[in-house]
């Protein structure tokens, strides 16, 4: 019997050993972790190198809570998205931190060391987020409404058409940066509205958009209904959809809605939504089916600080290093400053991405970022 119970005694040591090993490395428990994090000391600036150790360390608490989350589902296929975008909202996924050590460990290197609280639900909802967004374009709308013949501010048709669209899983540029875009391009809008696409395809790269939607709203009463005190709401759109990428259009469509109402503007919105969702379903099938995120792209990259020995360099690492990249094109350089044309698997962003992950020995920084244009320059 004493014999048993030291048996079970040992096995319960061995089990709470383990346990606390686990902990030690940092493996995550209900999205606690301890973790630690590393920053360059520059200039002797302590205080800065703190606050980017900090920084790091609360990368690294996610990453390691993110490990654990990804492990435990099945529908993760591109974990690197799925990364990227848990990353890049490190600081809103700690709940709360708390400094367990932070000192400089060398002449050149700052640690921080902190425990922190990791929201799972945050990291789940946001993988479940990137799923439903992933390989679909970001996209942006542009539309001439009015209403009885009068300009429409109320923006009824591109509300409605964002928000299917959003809930079918296509990630939108943000409203305020279309709006202040718009304000400042109001004669190309008139000309992009007027069927000019290369237009339209501007104003797209400017926002950041991979695709544009671009088209009419015409709401107008069609008279009460018979017998009744109903006001007949007619509703037509006619958008067309433009590849930023390639300026070609992929999908064009017109639809008709109609909606009785005793109020008008209920009887508006309703009519919007019936024309809205056939017109919705035939363009994200077009879409879906002919704009494919992983297709070749002709990506203009703009670099300076190099001179021409060193961009033949930068011209051959580009070519071996950078996966994704099938062919470098150069388009003219003058000085320190030249044009190459990089045929490359992915967009824009992702080019920009690789840049920086690919331990190229030209080291870069990256500036501008649109749909098809990249911006860098030469420490």
């Amino acid at each position: 019997m004493q014999k048993k119970f030291k048996m079970i005694i040992f096995s319960l040591a061995l089990f709470s050993f383990a346990c606390k090993s686990a902990q030690t490395k940092g493996e995550a428990h209900d999205g606690w972790v301890t973790v630690v994090g590393v920053a360059a000391i520059q200039n002797g600036n302590l205080g800065l190198a703190k606050d980017e150790a900090l920084k790091d360390a609360k990368r690294v608490a996610v990453q390691e809570v993110l490990g654990s989350v990804v492990s435990a589902r099945s529908d993760v296929k591109n974990y690197e998205l799925v990364q990227q975008s848990i990353t890049s909202k490190s600081e809103g996924m700690i709940e709360t931190f708390q400094i367990l050590s932070s000192a400089a460990v060398s002449n050149s290197e700052y640690q921080v060391k902190i425990k922190a609280k990791v929201s799972t639900v945050l990291i789940n909802r946001t993988i479940d987020e990137t799923i439903l967004s992933q390989g679909k374009p970001r996209m942006m709308v542009v539309l001439d409404e009015s209403y009885n013949g009068q300009k429409d501010n109320n923006q009824i048709a591109q509300t409605e058409i964002e928000a299917q669209f959003i809930q079918a899983g296509f990630p939108f540029v943000d409203r305020a940066t279309v709006e202040k875009i718009l304000k400042k391009n109001r004669r190309k809008i008139a000309q992009a509205l007027r069927g000019n696409n290369d237009v339209a395809r501007e104003l797209g790269v400017d926002a950041g958009a991979e695709i544009i939607l671009v088209g009419q709203s015409r709401v107008k009463s069609a008279g009460t209904v018979a017998g009744s005190s109903l006001v007949s709401m007619q509703a037509d759109l006619n958008v067309r959809v433009i590849d930023i990428n390639t300026g070609k259009i992929l999908s064009a469509d017109q639809k008709h809605g109609a909606f009785p109402h005793i109020n008008p503007e209920s009887g508006a919105v309703e009519a919007v939504k019936r024309a809205v969702t056939p017109l919705r379903e035939k363009l994200t099938d077009d879409i879906v089916r002919l704009w494919d995120i992983n297709r070749g792209n002709t990506i203009t990259l703009l670099v300076t600080g190099l001179n021409y020995e060193r961009l033949m360099v930068f011209r051959g690492e580009l070519s071996e290093k950078v996966r994704g990249v099938k062919a470098v094109n150069p388009k003219g350089s003058v000085g320190k400053a030249a044009k190459l044309e990089i045929e490359f698997e992915g967009s824009s962003f992702d080019l920009a991405d690789r840049l920086l992950t690919s331990n190229l020995e030209t080291k870069l920084k990256i500036g501008e970022v649109k749909p098809n244009a990249l911006d860098v320059s030469a420490k």
